[in-house]
């Protein structure tokens, strides 16, 4: 079921806030990871974490890169206390001989406490133009 407006709402202010996290460095990642059940996938293989020390950790290299992370349309949907979105957006990698707007998506978990929405999984890729599978 698509998440009623506030729900909608908090998730994509959740996400934004996120995001901008991830594109600043020295930010303070472990506000926004640091559920004891949090998990992440990344793009790459081999990006797998779990536990908010570990998320967060990882969380604090990548956002250190200075990539702009974009999230450019969010849909959220809502079962009781758990909420889930699928994030479309993208990242502006610069790097010594890269300059490039990447495609990247996002499946996001939340779980609902008392001071309102956290993360609970991350699942990001890197949609391809020939997908291999």
């Amino acid at each position: 079921m698509i998440a009623d407006e506030d729900t909608r709402q908090a998730v994509v202010e959740l996400v934004a806030l996120t995001y901008r996290a991830m594109s600043t460095p020295g930010s303070d990642v472990a506000t926004l990871f640091g559920a004891a059940d949090i998990a992440i996938a990344g793009s790459g293989q081999g990006e797998l974490w779990t536990g908010p020390e570990e998320v967060v950790g990882a969380a604090t290299v990548v956002s250190s890169w200075g990539l702009q992370w974009t999230p450019e349309r969010t849909t959220v949907w809502r079962r009781g206390e758990v909420a889930w979105a699928q994030i479309l957006g993208t990242v502006h990698v610069v790097r010594d001989d890269t300059d490039e707007v990447v495609p990247y998506w996002t499946t996001g978990v939340f779980g609902l406490g008392d001071d309102g929405w956290h993360w609970l999984y991350w699942g990001g890729s890197e949609p391809q133009e020939h997908a291999k599978v």
